[in-house]
């Protein structure tokens, strides 16, 4: 069972994200806390944290309202025709980030991360971006019902390919 915390400018839980996420990568580069610190000034920007009964960050998820003007949407709109943006990025929640601790993997918990980012968003699509050879992330994402976009999207040049994957989001309708 985790307790769920909203990111924001909290120093103590941005100290927190920073050291997971250090962690999830194994590399040491603190730039996540500068982008969630910014990131929280978007329009629609959620984030949360996964804290254990022990206390411990378990993993954290954020992501917004992707919009022009902002520079990963601009990265996005390149790999879309105008109809796939229309349909994908002109109403969208970009999920930016997701990273559980490796003692708290295969328990559900990236599962029910996302599931708790997305649940109440008020965009019609979300997108999102991850390595196409990682395997273990595509696999939870084709679970809980996202599809390849685009399965050949270089962000900045990398030379290691990405896949961009969207998922309609559920409106109600009272």
């Amino acid at each position: 069972m985790f307790e769920y915390r909203e990111i924001n400018k909290d120093e103590e839980l941005l100290n927190h994200v920073t050291d997971l996420y250090q962690q999830v990568w194994e590399q040491e580069d603190s730039s996540i806390r500068d982008r969630v610190m910014r990131h929280a000034g978007y329009d629609g920007y959620k984030g949360f944290v996964a804290i254990s009964e022990q206390g411990e960050v378990a993993g954290y998820a954020y992501g917004y309202f992707s919009q022009p003007g902002q520079y990963y949407h601009g990265l996005l709109s390149k790999a879309f025709n105008p109809e796939e943006y229309q349909n994908w990025l002109a109403d969208c929640f970009e999920f930016v980030e997701l990273g559980v601790h490796p003692a708290f993997r295969n328990q559900g918990l990236a599962k029910q991360l996302v599931t708790v980012l997305v649940d109440g968003v008020e965009q019609q699509t979300a997108v999102l971006t991850t390595q196409r050879n990682n395997a273990p992330a595509r696999s939870l994402y084709e679970n809980l019902g996202w599809t390849v976009l685009n399965d050949t999207f270089y962000p900045n040049g990398d030379e290691e390919p990405y896949v961009i994957m969207g998922k309609k989001l559920q409106k109600e309708y009272t």
